[in-house]
């Protein structure tokens, strides 16, 4: 392998393994291969727009990804980072086939080249090869983490034992309309994955695809990752903007669409919660946004009556003190407290539905607020269960 080509880390973390399954999470780590230095990084959720799978093995629950870009909205920025690379992946055939199968639902051809798989060179899992290697490997299953100990592994291996220069073909992504939005969402570092902050940070849309604005807005993205400009930050992207062009009506025009598709985002599961309220007014202070309208704080949904007869449907996997509960577990559950159990959302014939997480997009979720018909959390099942 040419030390010369762009070698860029991926990891996704997924709703499972088959062809109708999709990405929850997703990182892409760009590093030197002569010196191991990051050179550059993204990392987002993204609404799978369908249940999230197994909680339990990736942690990413519905709640974390209702405000969070789907793949469209990320496809262009994924494309121009991977676009003539060389892919690294801890088991590449799974990561390829799930970036495969995201990109043929927009109609986009994607061939992932040769690329590198550290699994195949190393025949361990990545949690056992970093240790082998002594690279520091805490969170596991969380895609930006994942990403970056593959990128350090590759390193390694292909500094001592460099591939043949033909054996690691680019990664060639078709046309993707550049307008795609930049906006990313990423998974906080040691918050509570139910903490409804985690949900209302959105997907902000530009309706242009002059590179300069798209390079501002996501520069703009990782300012406001703690929901804050700073006045030295302010300063660096007024500097930033002009160095790139942009006059100030631009920079207006890209901080209301950011902030537009925030409220976009907290609105999309049809609940305002008054921490999603709270963090618009931040964002909108933040942004000199001054006749912003923001959503008034929604009722919150009033307890189910769990009564003898009540007819109750489950979806998802859910997790409670790190054990998976399958439905058919919640099932007897409910049988026992003298419930009854029902396969599917109906009108007729469904009084309640319990999710893994009550901001579940599973299509059982979605026919159940089309119906009117409550919603409720495991964890909410059960306390009132008691």
């Amino acid at each position: 392998m040419s030390l010369q080509q762009r070698i860029v880390a991926i990891d996704c973390e997924t709703t499972g393994f088959g062809k109708h399954d999709r990405i929850v999470e997703f990182a892409a780590v760009e590093v030197d291969i002569d010196t191991g230095q990051v050179v550059d990084e993204i990392d987002t959720l993204i609404n799978p727009e369908r249940d999230v799978g197994p909680v339990n093995v990736h942690g990413v629950t519905a709640s974390m990804v209702s405000a969070a870009p789907t793949f469209e909205e990320v496809a262009g920025a994924l494309g121009r980072r991977l676009q003539g690379t060389v892919l690294v992946a801890h088991n590449l055939a799974f990561d390829a086939r799930l970036l495969g199968q995201e990109f043929q639902r927009l109609g986009t051809a994607f061939d992932p080249g040769a690329g590198y798989c550290t699994l195949r060179a190393t025949s361990q899992k990545l949690g056992l090869a970093c240790e082998s290697f002594g690279i520091a490997h805490a969170d596991q299953h969380r895609a930006l983490s994942d990403a970056r100990a593959t990128a350090q592994l590759a390193s390694l291996l292909l500094d001592d034992d460099a591939l043949p220069s033909n054996s690691a073909e680019a990664c060639r992504i078709g046309y993707i309309e550049q307008g795609s939005r930049p906006r990313t969402l990423r998974r906080p570092s040691g918050a509570a994955s139910t903490n409804d902050m985690v949900r209302t940070v959105s997907r902000a849309h530009y309706p242009f695809s002059d590179e300069a604005l798209l390079s501002y807005l996501d520069l703009l993205d990782w300012v406001l990752d703690d929901h804050i400009v700073t006045d030295t930050e302010r300063r660096e992207l007024l500097e930033t903007a002009q160095d790139l062009g942009i006059n100030q009506r631009q920079i207006d025009q890209a901080h209301r669409a950011y902030f537009d598709s925030i409220v976009a985002a907290a609105q999309r599961d049809h609940v305002i919660t008054r921490e999603e309220h709270e963090l618009m007014e931040r964002i909108a202070l933040a942004l000199d946004i001054t006749d912003a309208t923001i959503p008034e704080v929604t009722e919150t949904q009033p307890s189910v009556d769990l009564a003898e007869g009540t007819r109750v449907c489950f979806t998802g996997t859910a997790t409670i003190g790190g054990e998976a509960v399958g439905r058919d577990v919640l099932e007897r559950l409910a049988a026992l407290a003298g419930l009854v159990p029902v396969s599917s959302v109906t009108k007729k014939n469904c009084d309640l539905l319990v999710a893994a997480d009550a901001s579940s997009s599973s299509g059982k979720a979605r026919k159940a607020r089309d119906y009117g018909i409550p919603v409720l959390s495991v964890a909410e099942f059960v306390e009132q269960l008691g």
